[in-house]
């Protein structure tokens, strides 16, 4: 009796939610999903776990099919003891699953489709519901794979389904999943992967953002085509450039696979409490399910055709490029030194701003840079007293055209942290009558790099004395200086 009543109750409830429209269905997942009750659903945490668990009832209500005979993948992250703490003991987890293609050949192909479920928990008592951050993406990947499943025989291609645990604490359970793709030959069959992440405020944004498009091969003009068929407004962008924000496309490009980040942007309270479903813009979500979905089923159907371009995000890459080039700002401090005399310098402000050049044969690197280099340096009155020479300091400003050249070894392939020496040209722009203009010197430097951004520490050595007059005492510089560089 007992499960007739199950049965009975099953039907009812999947027969009310077949009745509600796609807008009522995201606003009940996303009102669940970012909930007090789910406490910011933090990877590992029991609201994590609760999101998980609702989802993938989600997922096999529709009909979905488990990935290599699993819905749920366990995994662990490097940090495993740190999100783990403070009685947080749930094991970390994806859902993912297949809508299988029907072409005998392009069903061996996939189309990857996902968004992370957790977000940031409790931060200083307060809950972090997350409501744009990700149970947006999560409530559209449910419908746009319903949607999808709905128009299955549609498919060339396979679909992967993937909800994403522990994105917030490092992109853990994408890395996971590319892991264990490739551990079983199916990362080199994914021709696209598409990250649906903080897509909740599109009325604000005023568009859905597409970064990556160039990472495929003609498809620019039917992004904004389809837009325009589907009532949405499409910014699409070439490749993801900001060096501050990451999303589950990452591990994928790293791998190889072309990429679409999609989001509305930072509009919402990112990462604040306020992040609520009542702020949540229903309408345009629902237009962002319908968009993401027919895009889907077109290039699933290889209409228009799915084509790699072969060109990754500088900050996707694994390698380094052969040439770079970028634009480079700096500060350090700067002094006057004395070798061998009993005077001794003290040390100014120094700031500099150029244009850094790079070519690159695997670890190693030859960089030139031409930096216009201001310093201001205290100087003793070395014409005086005793007294004078170590008590009296006057401020003197040098401007004048840096360029050092330098060979750097990389320590990892993909350039990630570096260090080298070289050799260093200095032209003074003032002071030339008291000054050689001319000054030469050495320096060592190490760095490492965030996306496009570099960062390097310098220190410089003067060789060549500064001054003609040789009654004077032998006087060079030291400088020191962090440089930040954007490589274009």
């Amino acid at each position: 009796m007992k499960y007739k009543v199950l049965f009975f109750l099953l039907l009812f409830f999947g027969s009310l939610q077949a009745q509600q429209t796609q807008t009522e269905r995201l606003r009940n997942h996303l009102y669940l999903l970012a909930s007090d009750s789910l406490e910011g659903r933090m990877a590992g945490s029991n609201g994590g776990l609760k999101a998980r668990q609702y989802l993938l009832k989600q997922y096999q209500a529709m009909g979905l099919e488990p990935y290599r005979d699993k819905y749920i993948h366990t995994f662990k992250a490097s940090n495993q003891a740190m999100i783990l703490g403070a009685g947080i003991n749930n094991e970390l987890a994806n859902i993912v699953m297949v809508i299988p293609g029907n072409d005998p050949e392009l069903k061996e192909e996939y189309i990857v489709l996902g968004a992370h479920y957790d977000h940031v928990g409790v931060k200083n008592g307060k809950i972090h519901n997350g409501a744009d951050d990700n149970a947006s993406g999560s409530s559209a990947l449910v419908e746009i794979a319903r949607q999808i499943y709905a128009h299955r025989d549609q498919l060339k291609r396979t679909v992967i389904i993937a909800a994403f645990d522990a994105e917030e604490e490092g992109l853990f359970g994408s890395k996971a999943l590319v892991n264990y793709m490739d551990a079983n030959g199916d990362i080199k069959k994914v021709k696209l992967m598409m990250s649906i992440d903080m897509v909740g405020w599109l009325s604000t944004g005023g568009a859905l953002s597409l970064e990556g498009s160039s990472t495929l091969k003609d498809v620019d003009n039917f992004l904004h085509q389809l837009g325009e068929k589907k009532g949405i407004t499409i910014r699409t962008k070439s490749f993801e450039n900001s060096i501050m924000t990451a999303t589950d496309t990452e591990p994928f490009a790293k791998a190889g696979c072309p990429t679409l980040a999609v989001t509305t942007g930072l509009k919402s309270p990112y990462h604040k409490p306020e992040d609520d479903a009542d702020l949540i813009d229903y309408d345009g979500l629902n237009l962002i399910c319908n968009y993401i979905a027919e895009l889907t089923l077109g290039l699933a159907a290889d209409n228009p055709p799915l084509v790699s371009s072969q060109r990754l995000a500088a900050k996707h890459q694994n390698h380094l490029r052969p040439f770079e080039i970028g634009l480079s700002l700096g500060f350090g401090r700067a002094g006057f030194r004395y070798p061998g005399s009993a005077f001794y310098g003290k040390t100014g402000l120094e700031g500099h701003i150029g244009i850094t050049t790079r070519l690159n044969y695997k670890r190693w690197s030859l960089q030139a840079e031409a930096l216009y280099n201001i310093e201001r340096m205290p100087k003793p009155n070395l014409d005086g007293t005793v007294s004078d020479v170590f008590g009296n300091y006057s401020k003197e400003t040098h401007s004048s055209l840096f360029v050092p050249v330098s060979l750097l070894w990389n320590v990892t392939a993909s350039g990630l942290f570096y260090l080298g020496a070289g050799a260093n040209y200095r032209l003074l722009l003032n002071h030339t009558d008291i000054y050689h203009s001319n000054l030469w010197g050495f320096h060592y430097t190490f760095g490492f790099k965030l996306g496009q951004l570099k960062i390097s520490v310098m220190k410089i050595f003067q060789l060549t004395p500064y001054y003609i007059d040789n009654t004077k005492p032998k006087t060079k510089s030291l400088q020191g200086g962090i440089t930040l560089t954007y490589m274009l």
